[in-house]
């Protein structure tokens, strides 16, 4: 059970890995565009630094995370707790500080809170009942 947890906290982990790096360089490359007037109030005049901030830390932390666990690193539950915790936290200030219209949350804003909760939930299971 606790190999099949661990595989599926890989491929949660990896999935966001690609979306959090695809995402941002789409944004940066602007192939993916937002209303600039969802920064109205955040100290961000266009969204090349939130684009930077989810590739290299949420994509970033997945990425060691998924790395980790693959190769059955003894700190991959940590790596993927942090990560967890850092797309949970991204999350949230997006959803906090963006003049979404329709006001957020978005779906996609509460699948990927959920799945930071529940990426960092299994990490730290697995990590305190280890054998």
């Amino acid at each position: 059970m606790k190999k099949m947890l661990s595989v599926f906290l890989g491929i949660l982990t990896g999935f966001v890995a690609l979306t959090a790096i695809g995402g941002g360089i789409a944004i940066l490359v602007e192939l993916d565009k937002f209303p600039i007037e969802w920064l109205d109030g955040t100290p961000f005049k266009s969204f090349n630094i939130p684009a930077i901030l989810l590739i290299v830390f949420v994509g970033g932390s997945t990425a060691m995370a998924t790395i980790n666990i693959t190769l059955g690193k003894k700190n991959a539950l940590r790596y993927s707790i942090v990560s967890g915790f850092l797309l949970t936290g991204f999350i949230l200030v997006e959803i906090l500080i963006l003049k979404q219209v329709p006001p957020g949350p978005t779906p996609i804003e509460i699948f990927y809170l959920l799945t930071g909760i529940i990426i960092s939930g299994l990490a730290f299971y697995l990590l305190k009942n280890r054998i």
